[in-house]
């Protein structure tokens, strides 16, 4: 697949473009309104020079987050179906595995979104830390929110211009990459920032994104292939 990928443009069928560009629509009439609200949380992910402690995000209601989550995982597991599986047959095969792929990433998400409430309302309790778990939950959903739109419209970008599928995987790494860095350093600035040690940051860190960051790879390569 990797080879083959590198020189060769994706085809879609008409209902998967359709679910690409309904998930689209939604996900900037969800997400526009709060630009500026975005705008601050992904700068403050990057302040290595004057850090904030503590953190941004936009003002959801309960079911605008759930709702962005939802469609950011759809968005991932469109990226994921785009550059693993053939989309150009005709009929909901393709549709069928985009359903399944979607609820994984759901679930994984949600499992990591969950295991972050314990641990972090042990560590609040104990006054290991100091931000709220239920602001950081936010903040997560939010940085995976803008990684999920981003995702999604360079898998448009690679369909409509018709670019290698391969460009697809790779950049879709870098905005992973780049997400999972931002929020290495809110760790560290904002829950780690005052009364805990050098290893619990260690720990936390390997726990919630080095560890997770590996499994999946290891999945992908060895179920789908993509490396």
């Amino acid at each position: 697949m990797l080879l083959s990928s590198i020189n060769t443009p994706v085809s879609i069928n008409d209902w998967f473009l359709l679910v690409m560009i309904v998930s689209m629509v939604l996900m900037i009439l969800i997400m526009g309104p709060y630009w500026k609200s975005y705008k601050t949380s992904i700068r403050s992910m990057y302040k290595f020079s004057t850090p904030d402690g503590d953190v941004e995000y936009p003002l959801f209601s309960t079911l605008g987050f759930v709702t962005v989550f939802v469609l950011s995982c759809i968005g991932i597991a469109i990226a994921l179906v785009l550059y693993s599986q053939d989309v150009s047959v005709e009929g909901a095969e393709p549709l069928l595995t985009l359903f399944s792929v979607s609820t994984v990433i759901v679930l994984c998400f949600v499992t990591k979104l969950l295991l972050y409430t314990i641990v972090n309302n042990l560590l609040y309790k104990s006054q290991a830390i100091n931000l709220k778990p239920l602001r950081w939950n936010c903040f997560v959903v939010m940085s995976f929110s803008v990684g999920g739109f981003v995702i999604l419209m360079l898998a448009f970008i690679v369909h409509f211009f018709s670019l290698p599928l391969f460009l697809l995987l790779v950049l879709s790494y870098l905005v992973r990459i780049l997400i999972i860095s931002g929020r290495i350093f809110k760790i560290k600035t904002s829950l780690f920032k005052n009364r805990s040690s050098n290893s619990g940051f260690i720990l936390y860190l390997c726990a919630f994104e080095i560890v997770p960051v590996i499994i999946e790879l290891g999945f992908l390569n060895e179920y789908i292939g993509l490396i």
